[in-house]
């Protein structure tokens, strides 16, 4: 039997949501995503990424592809910066702290700069999926995580 997936929209961030896989069905199997989830539009790349405890990475931002995130050991916290033209949310900064239990998941729109920073004794690891392929040559923008131009304060988030 179909599940419904929990799906929250987040209050910062325009067409960001945040939730988590339906429970295992009978054959223990947990469907992470789907087409009629509406998250995606298509299928564009899958990477996965290690954090170390307390390492932040850069910013990221993909001009031309949503991402979802799915935090499936650890914990984090995510920081979103919204640059698109036209959004309520242009400018805003939202971060969402994400838990591993049960497995987390995030949507970050394209245009949103996203960074990382992993939380508590361990690791956090997670999927990344894309909508689109990186284009090698129009790759994603980073930014350091203390970027002036974001201007977010690491040390206001706890863990």
């Amino acid at each position: 039997m179909r599940q419904k997936r929990a799906q929250e929209k987040l209050g910062g961030i325009f067409d960001a949501y945040v939730g988590g896989p339906p429970a295992a069905d009978e054959t223990g199997r947990r469907v992470l995503l789907r087409e009629s989830d509406n998250l995606i539009g298509r299928f564009g790349e899958a990477a996965w990424r290690e954090i170390q405890p307390g390492q932040v990475l850069p910013f990221t931002l993909r001009a031309a592809a949503d991402r979802v995130w799915l935090l499936i050991e650890g914990e984090l916290w995510a920081v979103m910066h919204d640059t698109r033209e036209g959004t309520p949310s242009r400018g805003q900064t939202q971060a969402v702290r994400l838990d591993g239990r049960p497995h987390a998941l995030l949507l970050i729109p394209f245009g949103v700069a996203c960074a990382p920073r992993a939380i508590g004794g361990g690791s956090a690891r997670m999927l990344e999926l894309a909508s689109r392929e990186e284009d090698p040559g129009a790759p994603a923008q980073t930014f350091a995580a203390d970027d002036p131009a974001i201007g977010f304060d690491w040390s206001t988030l706890s863990g």
